[in-house]
């Protein structure tokens, strides 16, 4: 069987889908700024994404830019409590390592995340926009899974079998709130909107 191509993957669609709907996210939340894409490139990764988890910069007409990894989740991942590990909540999931048991296993996302901040949003069922989404302050949330005692204390280690054998951690989103920068509930919390 052949190897699928990157832009001919689900998960790629989707993000490609939904990519409009986070950019208006980010203009709503920050007006007037220039959202770039570092993932345009498809597999040829810019060494941003690649090396410090960076998918997106957005740019304010000062000149100033910060630095954004985005995770963009289907909606059956919002609407489904059986998948939670509360089902009170939806989960954060964060990638731990790649390419589990194989030759490949090499530390993920969780051990380069250099970006300023991480915005995770649960598309609407017919993927018009986002449903529910928060954007995440990454240094407190680092500060918050070290305070806790680490990843293993706040959330499930889970495997995902079917897209490059990446373990995870789902973690309750609720126990991030403290990270928090700003939600589709309060969009307002963040000073520049």
């Amino acid at each position: 069987m052949a190897k699928q191509q990157f832009s001919e993957l689900a998960t790629e669609k989707f993000r490609l889908r939904m990519r409009a709907h986070a950019e208006a996210v980010y203009t709503g939340l920050f007006p007037g700024c220039e959202v770039k894409d570092l993932r345009a490139e498809g597999v040829s990764v810019h060494v941003l994404d690649q090396h410090f988890g960076i998918d997106t910069l957005a740019t304010f007409a000062t000149g100033q830019w910060v630095s954004i990894q985005e995770k963009y989740r289907t909606y059956q991942y919002l609407a489904n409590t059986r998948w939670r590990v509360d089902p009170r909540c939806p989960d954060f999931t964060q990638e731990y390592m790649n390419a589990v048991g194989t030759a490949h296993e090499a530390p993920g996302e969780w051990f380069k995340l250099g970006a300023q901040l991480y915005f995770y949003g649960w598309a609407s069922e017919d993927e018009s926009r986002f449903e529910k989404w928060f954007l995440m302050d990454i240094a407190r949330y680092k500060l918050l899974v070290e305070e806790r005692g680490g990843l293993a204390a706040i959330g499930e280690l889970k495997q995902n079998n079917r897209h490059g054998r990446a373990s995870f951690y789902a973690i309750p989103i609720d126990s991030l709130r403290p990270a928090w920068v700003a939600t589709s509930d309060t969009p307002g919390l963040f000073p520049f909107s």
